[in-house]
């Protein structure tokens, strides 16, 4: 079938070029009989979402609510990158690679390394909320993270989490066996899993096709995008350093201005430690004041330049992801936070916590560390 002239409602173009193996078609069949959520693991260019989405395509044509979570924060299917996403089968229809899907998750960055945590406490919150949707097919694609120790943790914790009713390892030759072994993937397993080929169209991509794939997929999730003004009393500062303690009043901000010599914009206390925004990099360092003077154990500073263009997530008061933001080139404004994002303006008023992440973007969707 040809992309010419009119197709049937049933046509879906990113079967045209699939190609589907003995082994994946029987995966298939497994996973649209029994149900639960099924994990794809898979190194990266192994064809994980190009099975998902023909998983997701079985399910559907099944007449089965389906779901897809896509978990790979750095080539995502759903949603910009940095996030974790879900989708919805129907209403949405396979191979629908939305950048603003049925749900979010917010993470910050493009790998999951440092972040493994809220990428296993991300897949269950979005998981869940597919189940309470009334899908009884769920499809996990998870990030191309199989070597070493840290995706053995986030994996095993993946699989603790979710349970899925089945596992399918997608490999070339036997890269996952480590892996798999990890988890206590012996023959017969502990868990239902099926080993099966990685596909044969799927291609290795380069460094930069990766990054280019990246910056495609915010400059069109940010396009569109116009200047939020959000009022800092009814913010909570979330990631990187902020958010654990309580924020320093105008009399504590004097006081850190009178005893380091520097000009703090906002400030935090957490125990003993002191976390400070300054306009610029002081020219003495804080700790060694802090500790001839007997102020703070620990003092801890960022500057406001740092902060400028960063990619943030716009949280509710129940840290569920309404959407992403960068925070704007500006002066400081001890009032208001202004922000780049495409936030729909009914969303604003449940907004609650600015989630700091650790990548900064330009305004063509470039990482600034790759300009």
């Amino acid at each position: 079938m040809n992309g010419n002239g009119p197709q049937p409602r049933n046509y879906f173009p990113f079967l045209d070029d699939l190609e589907v193996s003995p082994e994946w078609d029987a995966a298939a069949g497994r996973f649209v009989q029994q149900g639960g959520p099924v994990m794809v693991l898979g190194a990266p260019d192994t064809g994980k979402s190009t099975l998902c989405r023909y998983l997701v395509y079985r399910a559907y044509t099944a007449g089965q609510q389906t779901a897809l979570v896509d978990l790979d924060l750095g080539q995502s299917h759903l949603g910009p990158p940095a996030t974790l996403g879900l989708g919805l089968f129907p209403p949405r229809r396979p191979g629908d690679e939305a950048l603003n899907p049925d749900g979010l998750y917010f993470i910050g960055q493009t790998s999951p390394v440092g972040a493994i945590l809220e990428v296993a406490v991300g897949s269950r919150i979005l998981v869940d909320l597919a189940v309470s949707r009334g899908c009884t097919r769920v499809v996990v694609n998870t990030s191309g993270l199989v070597q070493g120790a840290g995706a053995l943790i986030l994996k095993r914790a993946q699989v603790e989490l979710l349970h899925p009713g089945l596992i399918l390892g997608l490999q070339r030759d036997r890269e996952l066996e480590p892996l798999l072994r990890g988890l206590g993937g012996q023959d017969p397993p502990d868990w239902p899993l099926l080993r099966l080929p990685a596909s044969s169209r799927a291609l290795r991509k380069a460094p930069e096709e990766r990054r280019a794939y990246r910056e495609e997929r915010f400059r069109r999730y940010f396009h569109g995008a116009y200047r939020l003004a959000l009022p800092w009393r009814s913010l909570v500062w979330d990631g990187l350093p902020w958010g654990h303690g309580d924020p320093l009043g105008a009399l504590d901000l004097d006081h850190c201005r009178r005893s380091l010599g520097v000009t703090p914009l906002y400030g935090e206390v957490q125990g003993c430690r002191l976390v400070l925004l300054l306009a610029e990099t002081p020219a003495t360092p804080l700790l060694e004041i802090a500790r001839d003077r007997g102020a703070w154990n620990q003092v801890h500073w960022l500057t406001w330049p740092a902060h400028q263009f960063r990619l943030v997530g716009l949280l509710d008061g129940r840290r569920r992801t309404l959407g992403l933001g960068l925070i704007l080139p500006e002066p400081f404004d001890p009032e208001t936070l202004a922000l780049l994002s495409p936030l729909a303006a009914a969303a604003v008023s449940r907004l609650r916590f600015v989630k700091v992440g650790k990548i900064r973007l330009n305004l063509r969707g470039q990482e600034l560390n790759h300009v």
